[in-house]
C-alpha cells in the first residue's frame, strides 16, 4: 500500500504540472450515463478473500452486476483466473459529480483494474444537409468530418470571430448560431456591459464605428457558412463545428474599405468579450516595419486567442511564394505561437495554382477549392480560395476548444500540424507537408476516461518536481568543461602551462590571497573536476580525479542507494516478468519501452512477492528498461535492460 500512495500521487503530481483537471474536468465536454460505472477488476485477483467478500463495500451504490466473466464471489483464494472481470455499478444517488467521484474512489482500490464512466453510444450518422446529401460538400469526409460528427460534440459554447466583410445574422442557415451579446440592450444607444462598445449586439462594426454587421458582400457571409453554418437541420450546408456561435467582427465599412486600425479595433474586440477563436480570410502585402510591429504586438498580447490566416491566392498578389514576398498578418506565423497560416488544396488533395505557399511561412493546407456554402440572401455559392480553405480549420479549431476551452494556442497549432495527412503535393510547400485533418486534430486532444500512467514523450512546458525515471538520452553538445564548485577570489596572474598532476585529497581551509609566482607540484585550494565527463556518475566525490577522461557520459546513471541488488528480467508467453532479489519494501518500478532512441511508453507495474508482469501485448518497442527506485527517486539497482 506505501508503494501504492507513492505512485498515486507522483502520477497526480505529474498531472498537475500538465493542467490536468484531475477530477471534474477531465470529463469536460464527454457524454455518459450519470447513474451507473463501469468497472474491470485486475485480471490476477491478489487479494481474493477480501475480493470474495465485496469488492465495492465502501461505496454508495445500489447494485453491482457483473457482466463478463466470473462474478468476484465464485473466485477462489487460489483461483488462477486470468479473464477480465467487468462489473457495472448503480449508483444509489445519480450524477454527474457521484460519478466522477466513485470512479475516484474505486482508482484508489489495489484490485480494480480500470474504472470508466458508462459511456453513451449513438448510431452512426451523416447530416441531413442539402449539398452534404447531394455531395457537393464530399471535401468534409476528405478531412475525417464524418467521423467527428459521431462524436456528437457541443461547441455551442465556443465563440468564432469572423472578423470579414459582416454577416446575414437572419440567414436560414446561420440564424441559429449567431453569437449574441446578451449583456447588452438593443438599440438603446447605451454600453450596458461597459466594454466600450455600444449597442453591439451581434458583434461590432469597426470601419464605421457601431453595431451594425451586415454584409457588404458575400465573401464575409460566405465564410461564416463555412464555420459554422446549422447543421442536420435538412437545408443548405453542414461544418465541422455544427453549432459553434459566430460573431461578426466587421473590418470592412460601408465602401468596403479596410485599414490596419479597424483591423487592431478588431482585435480588441474580440479580448473584451471572451471571443478567442479568430477567422482572418483577408490579408496584404507592402506593410511598413512599423505597421507591422503595430498590428503584430497586438496579436501578440493575445496569446490564447488563436489566429487562423490566410495564406493569399495569387489573383490578388503576383508572388504565390509567401517565402520571397511577405504576406500579412499571415506572415506572423513565423514568430508567434498563436497564429496559423492556411493554403489552398482542391478536392483530388492538390495544391490549388492560385494558392499562395511557402516552405516557412504557410502551416497548414485545408480543402478550399469549390466549396459550397452561404451567401445572401437564404441562398448559397460555390467560392474557392484560401479564404475557403481558412474557416475549415478554424471549424476544427472551435471543436478543439469545445473539448477542451483551456487549450494552448501553441498545443492547437502543433496539433493540427502534426495530425494533418501527408501529401507529396504539399511537401516543400507548406511547413506541415499536409492537409487539414480535423478528425485526427479532435481525436488527438480528447481526454481518456483515466489518466494515463505513461508521460508524454515530448518534455513539458515547464518543469516537473521530481525527477523523471529515466535520463535523456544524449549528453549535451557541449558540456561545461570546469564548473568551479567554488569562485576562487582572484585569477592567478599567469595560467599555469600544464595540469598539476596530482591533488590534494582536501582542500586546504582557506583560498589564498595572492596568486603563486610559480607553479606548485600540487593544486590550490578546490580541485577541479576532470575536463570532460566520467562514464559514469559516481554516488560520491572521489578525492582525486581519474587519470584520463572518458569519451562520453553513461545513458544511464550508476543506483545511489545499493549495489548489490540485482533485477532478472526475461520475457515468456508475450509478456516481460521481472523478479527482484531485495531485502527493501517500499521499491518503485518503472518499465521503459524505447524505439530507436524514442521514449514510446513508461508503466509503473505493481510488485508483489518481490516479482511482476507486464504485458507485452500491443506495445511497440525496440528495446526495454526496467528501473527499480525507492521512495526518494533513488535507484535501487543497475538498470536493467532487453533487447527485442
Amino acid at each position: 500500500m506505501k508503494r501504492f500512495r507513492y505512485i498515486f500521487f507522483a502520477v497526480l503530481l505529474a498531472m498537475m504540472w500538465l493542467g490536468i483537471n484531475v477530477y471534474a474536468d477531465e470529463y469536460d465536454g464527454l457524454d455518459f450515463d450519470y447513474g451507473s460505472v463501469l468497472v474491470q477488476l485486475k485480471p490476477q485477483i491478489t487479494d481474493a478473500v477480501s475480493m470474495c467478500s465485496d469488492p465495492f463495500e465502501e461505496l454508495n451504490i445500489s447494485d453491482a452486476k457483473c457482466i463478463f466473466g466470473d462474478d468476484a464471489s465464485s473466485i477462489s483464494l487460489f483461483s488462477d483466473k486470468t479473464e477480465p472481470i467487468i462489473y457495472v455499478l448503480d449508483l444509489e444517488n445519480p450524477s454527474r459529480e457521484n460519478v466522477i467521484d466513485t470512479i475516484e474512489k474505486l482508482k484508489a482500490m489495489p484490485n480494480i483494474e480500470y474504472a470508466e464512466p458508462n459511456y453513451n453510444v449513438y448510431e452512426f450518422s451523416e447530416p441531413n444537409d442539402t449539398y452534404y446529401q447531394n455531395g457537393k460538400q464530399a471535401v468534409l469526409d476528405l478531412i475525417g468530418a464524418k467521423k467527428l460528427w459521431d462524436f456528437d460534440i457541443d461547441c455551442s459554447d465556443v465563440a468564432v470571430g469572423v472578423m470579414d466583410s459582416g454577416i446575414q445574422t437572419n440567414h436560414e442557415d446561420l440564424i441559429d448560431n449567431i453569437w449574441v451579446n446578451t449583456r447588452e440592450n438593443v438599440g438603446d444607444g447605451i454600453d450596458n456591459d461597459g466594454n466600450g462598445y455600444i449597442d453591439d449586439i451581434y458583434g461590432w462594426n469597426c470601419g464605421d464605428s457601431n453595431g451594425d454587421v451586415s454584409y457588404v458582400d458575400e465573401h464575409g457571409v460566405h465564410v461564416a457558412g463555412i464555420v459554422s453554418a446549422a447543421t442536420n437541420n435538412s437545408k443548405g450546408v453542414a461544418s465541422i463545428a455544427r453549432n459553434a456561435k459566430i460573431a461578426s467582427i466587421k473590418i470592412f465599412n460601408s465602401s468596403k474599405n479596410t485599414k490596419l486600425s479597424y483591423i487592431i479595433d478588431g482585435i480588441n474586440y474580440a479580448k473584451k468579450n471572451d471571443i478567442n477563436i479568430i477567422n482572418c480570410s483577408f490579408g496584404g502585402t507592402g506593410w511598413g516595419s512599423t505597421s507591422v510591429s503595430i498590428v503584430k504586438s497586438a496579436i501578440e498580447a493575445v496569446p490564447n486567442m488563436f489566429f487562423v490566416i490566410a495564406a493569399g491566392n495569387t489573383t490578388s498578389f503576383s508572388e504565390a511564394d509567401n517565402d520571397k514576398v511577405a504576406v500579412y498578418p499571415s506572415q506572423f506565423t513565423k514568430d508567434l505561437d498563436n497564429v496559423i497560416s492556411v493554403a489552398n488544396t482542391t478536392s483530388s488533395d492538390e495544391l490549388n495554382g492560385k494558392s499562395h505557399y511557402g516552405a516557412k511561412s504557410v502551416d497548414i493546407a485545408a480543402p478550399g477549392t469549390d466549396i459550397y456554402s452561404t451567401i445572401p440572401t437564404n441562398s448559397y455559392k460555390v467560392m474557392s480560395g484560401t479564404s475557403m480553405s481558412t474557416p475549415m480549420v478554424t471549424s476544427t479549431v472551435a471543436v478543439m476548444r469545445a473539448i477542451n476551452p483551456n487549450i494552448s494556442a501553441k498545443e492547437i497549432k502543433e496539433t493540427l500540424c502534426s495530425s494533418s495527412d501527408k501529401l507529396s503535393a504539399l511537401t516543400g510547400k507548406v511547413i506541415s507537408g499536409g492537409r487539414l485533418n480535423a478528425y485526427n486534430a479532435v481525436k488527438a486532444i480528447m481526454p481518456t476516461a483515466t489518466p494515463t500512467a505513461t508521460p508524454t514523450v515530448k518534455p513539458t512546458a515547464t518543469p516537473t518536481t521530481v525527477p523523471t525515471p529515466t535520463p535523456t538520452v544524449t549528453p549535451t553538445a557541449t558540456p561545461m568543461t570546469v564548473p568551479t564548485p567554488t569562485a576562487t577570489p582572484s585569477p592567478t596572474a599567469t595560467p599555469t602551462t600544464v595540469p598539476t598532476p596530482t591533488v590534494t585529497s582536501s582542500p586546504t581551509a582557506t583560498p589564498t590571497v595572492k596568486p603563486t609566482a610559480t607553479p606548485t607540484i600540487v593544486p590550490t585550494v578546490t580541485p577541479s573536476p576532470t575536463a570532460m565527463p566520467t562514464t559514469v556518475p559516481m554516488p560520491t566525490v572521489t578525492s582525486s580525479p581519474t587519470a584520463t577522461p572518458t569519451a562520453a557520459p553513461t545513458v544511464t546513471p550508476m543506483p545511489t542507494v545499493l549495489t548489490n541488488n540485482k533485477i532478472e528480467c526475461g520475457i515468456k508467453d508475450n509478456k516481460l516478468i521481472v523478479s527482484l532479489n531485495f531485502e527493501e519494501d517500499d521499491e518503485v518500478m518503472y518499465v521503459a519501452f524505447r524505439k530507436g532512441n524514442e521514449l514510446k511508453k513508461i508503466v509503473t507495474p505493481d510488485i508483489h512477492n518481490m516479482t511482476a508482469e507486464v504485458d507485452l501485448s500491443d506495445t511497440e518497442y525496440d528495446s526495454i528498461d526496467v528501473y527499480v527506485w525507492n521512495e526518494k527517486m533513488q535507484p535501487y539497482a543497475e538498470v536493467n535492460k532487453i533487447e527485442k
